[in-house]
This record gives C-alpha cells, sequence and structure tokens, in this order.
C-alpha cells in the first residue's frame, strides 16, 4: 500500500497535482436509495468498471459507514479508511486502494459517521487533501447508505448529478420517492436526480416505475426529475454475486453488463450541465460538512 502511494506521489508530483486542479474538472455522481437491498452497491462499482472500460478513470468512495459492501464486492481489505485520514494517520493517496479489476476506491469505514461532528479546522484540513482527488480522476463516484440520513443528504448535495436506485417492488418505489421527497422539499437539493431502475423485467417495466415516480414528483414536488436507464434481472448478476465477482468483470456479455455500459454511455453523453470545477466542489465540502 505504502509502495502504491509513493507511486502515486511521483507519478503527479506536487506541482503537477495544483496544475492538474487548475485545468480538470472533477464529475462527481452520488448513488443512493431509499431502501438496502436493491443494488446501489453493485450499481456503483460495475458503473465505476463500465467507465473504465468507456476511457475513463473513476474512484468509488465508499460512503456506508455501516456496511463497506464495496470492498466486500471487489474483495479488497484496505489498509486505510477516512478515519485514518482524520486522524493524520495517513495522506490521502494512502486511502486509494486499488483492486485487483484495476479500480481504485476509497473506504468510508467509521470516519463517514464522524465527518459529521468534525469541527472546521479538520474540516478544512481534510478538504485540502480531498482537493488532490482531481490529480487521480476525473469522476468521482460515491456510494452512499441506505435510506435518509444527514451524510446521504451532504454526500448528494455535493453531487453533480444523483443516482436514485430503485426496483419494481412497490415499498422500492415508496422508499425512493420519500428520499427525493426529502431532497428536494426538505433540502430544496437542486442538484439533478436521475432514476435508475434495477432488476426490471423489461425495458416495459422500468419504464412503468419511473412514470410513477415522475408523476408523483413532479404534482407534489413541482420538481421534474430523469430517467437515467435501468439494469434488467439477470442471473448472470446473481451468479456473479455468488462468485464474488462484479458482473462487469464476470461477463461483459450478460444482459446487466451490457446495461451498465450503455449507461455509462449516456453519462458520458449528457452535455446538458457542465461537470464542478475543483475550487467549486471543494468549497462546497467545506460548507456542506461544515454545517
Amino acid at each position: 500500500m505504502n509502495d502504491q502511494a509513493e507511486a502515486l506521489r511521483q507519478m503527479v508530483g506536487i506541482n503537477e497535482v495544483n496544475k492538474f486542479a487548475q485545468q480538470e474538472d472533477m464529475r462527481i455522481i452520488t448513488v443512493a436509495s431509499g431502501k438496502g437491498g436493491v443494488g446501489k452497491s453493485n450499481f456503483s462499482v460495475n458503473l465505476g468498471l463500465a467507465m473504465q472500460v468507456l476511457g475513463q478513470n473513476p474512484i468509488i468512495l465508499d460512503a456506508d459507514f455501516g456496511l463497506a459492501n464495496v470492498e466486500i464486492i471487489l474483495g479488497e481489505r484496505p489498509k486505510f479508511n477516512l478515519s485514518h485520514l482524520i486522524k493524520g494517520q495517513c495522506h490521502i493517496y494512502d486511502l486509494v486502494t486499488t483492486s485487483k479489476y484495476g479500480l481504485p476506491f476509497i473506504s468510508g469505514g467509521s470516519g463517514i459517521k464522524d465527518m459529521n461532528f468534525l469541527p472546521t479546522y479538520q474540516i478544512d484540513k481534510i478538504s485540502s487533501q480531498l482537493a488532490e482527488l482531481s490529480s487521480l480522476t476525473n469522476m468521482l463516484i460515491i456510494d452512499t447508505g441506505a435510506g435518509i440520513n444527514d451524510i446521504v443528504v451532504k454526500f448528494c448535495k455535493l453531487a453533480h448529478e444523483v443516482y436514485i436506485i430503485v426496483t419494481p417492488e412497490p415499498t422500492s418505489i415508496t422508499d425512493g420517492y420519500a428520499l427525493i421527497k426529502t431532497l428536494i422539499g426538505q433540502f430544496d437539493l437542486d442538484t439533478t436526480i436521475k432514476v435508475i431502475v434495477n432488476k426490471a423485467m423489461s425495458q416495459e417495466e422500468a419504464h412503468e416505475v419511473f412514470h410513477k415516480l415522475y408523476y408523483v414528483t413532479e404534482h407534489f414536488l413541482k420538481r421534474p426529475i430523469q430517467y437515467g436507464g435501468f439494469v434488467p434481472y439477470d442471473e448472470q448478476l446473481f451468479k456473479s454475486v455468488k462468485e464474488q465477482v462484479p458482473v462487469f468483470e464476470y461477463n461483459r456479455q450478460a444482459k446487466s453488463s451490457m446495461a451498465y455500459y450503455q449507461i455509462g454511455r449516456i453519462i458520458l453523453g449528457d452535455k446538458s450541465k457542465q461537470t464542478i470545477k475543483k475550487e467549486n466542489w471543494v468549497s462546497r465540502f467545506k460548507k456542506i460538512f461544515s454545517h
């Protein structure tokens, strides 16, 4: 791990970090869900793998301090998590673990929960290190915990776009709407919200689920949401989970793998909004987590 961190330091160098930060943008995507068990972390990991094939270099931030599903799905045991960064026990480069599939990720650990209670000087210190992520990636995928809590809301407010994962199950649709209602109605989120329908039996079923959410959101909250795509019900995905291999690596020709690839293409082709610049998202990070 230390060798990896040292190699990253040598690769970019402090001058290159500053140069890159001034010139490049980092797209921030937050993935959330109203309830657990809808495939949110699988979506984050497989989207990240698809993005790599599409020429991006994403990093996943596992912002679920309770379950740490990302490292389980990737079959890794990171040496450091965000709590070590908060305590000054490691640098941001030490925090980035590259999985056996080449997909880098950051383990949040208990540090995600701690971020709700940090004094301003520590938020400033962390944000200065997080700013250097812009030298390592052009896309940060934040995998939040299921449900509604302060940390989920804060990472949704930080993002360029928020993807809400739902399934055709009535409880998932209801809980998905509850999350959207909280983000828009209670916290006045102005970030683009997109819905991904997971485990759909067909495109028609996915559209039906989305339109249910679209109708109630527009009718009661007076805010439109967008359709982000769907991932079909796929036996290959369930087999890959049992084998502890992300489906995008398990079988690139699986229906779900091709869906992740297509969703990635749609994301990259969406030019409706500019990605958040490093200076902007870092200042937003300070503002959001200082309250």
